[in-house]
């Protein structure tokens, strides 16, 4: 929670700060006219916070899913699923500001083509603001969907141990579950908060270019659907692979037991239902999933449909 209140303090900061540049340079009246573009007719204020915050908390915690992972496989087991190669990927600084500035530029074009009302420092302020969105949101979706082709490597995973038993693999749901519900609020902010705002569309393309305000809600939403998903899937596979491991070697166990062949099957059969059952109701991957999938959907095509 603090790190997104680091956010929301940031975006604060650089709407203050703004806020001064545009009274020294331009006066008070270009002044106000930013401060109530910034806060109430685009809300940038808060749809930058939380990109920040989601953006910082992505930073300071990047090396948690590689840190469980490899705490729970050995560097042979790993090396032969092609993990280390999606993890180089991963943290690969130059990509991903190559990856960033083809956003900066996309975002760059769509908003000059919308034209925000203002003029001046304050209008290229929030030219700035903008694309610090787009620069940040391109951070964040590239490391959901490297981290969701390290998490997927690990299908390939030999499993030779009990992952399930102290749930060696959970940290990355927790993970997954944070990062992917704070960047769903970022879009849907964003998408709402630009998507009626009073644009003064002065290009030549007039108000033709409004869909395009919802590209980086459209790129989003496969990714988050996808990263919302598929990783309790594949810690699904593992943990359940994980159970057979411990099946066989309790069935071997039961090899030198005095007890009649249907006891030791009852015995077999209780312990797999009852580790199926609490691995289903731990990850739960069912239909009851699906509205949130729908939600995600409708919060994104919400302004469109409109």
């Amino acid at each position: 929670m603090w790190t997104l209140f680091y956010g929301l303090l940031g975006s604060f900061l650089y709407g203050v700060m703004s806020c001064a540049i545009v009274w020294s340079v331009e006066g008070k009246c270009e002044a106000q006219d930013f401060a109530f573009a910034y806060t109430s007719q685009f809300k940038t204020i808060v749809s930058l916070g939380m990109i920040l915050g989601t953006w910082l908390l992505i930073l300071l915690h990047q090396n948690d899913i590689a840190q469980v992972v490899e705490a729970a496989f050995t560097k042979d087991e790993l090396s032969e699923t092609g993990y280390f190669a999606h993890k180089r990927r991963f943290g690969d600084s130059w990509h991903t500001m190559e990856f960033s500035a083809e956003f900066i530029a996309a975002g760059f074009i769509i908003f000059s083509g919308c034209g925000f009302p203002l003029h001046g420092v304050a209008y290229y302020l929030m030219m700035i603001a903008v694309c610090i969105e787009y620069a940040l949101a391109a951070y964040v979706g590239r490391k959901l969907i490297w981290t969701g082709m390290m998490l997927h490597s690990l299908l390939k995973a030999k499993i030779t141990r009990n992952l399930f038993a102290k749930r060696e693999l959970d940290d990355i749901n927790t993970y997954v579950n944070v990062a992917s519900t704070l960047t769903i609020i970022f879009v849907y902010l964003h998408s709402m908060g630009y998507y009626e705002a009073p644009f003064s569309y002065h290009s030549f393309l007039k108000q033709s270019i409004k869909p395009f305000i919802l590209f980086l809600p459209v790129v989003a939403t496969p990714v988050l659907l996808i990263f919302n998903f598929y990783p309790r899937a594949v810690l699904r596979k593992l943990y359940s692979e994980s159970i057979d491991i411990e099946l066989e070697k309790l069935e071997e166990k039961l090899k030198s037991d005095t007890s009649n062949e249907s006891q030791k099957r009852s015995y077999l059969l209780q312990v797999d239902k009852m580790c199926r059952d609490e691995l289903r109701y731990s990850l739960q991957l069912t239909l009851n999933d699906l509205p949130i999938g729908i939600t995600i959907l409708i919060m994104v095509l919400q302004p469109l449909l409109k």
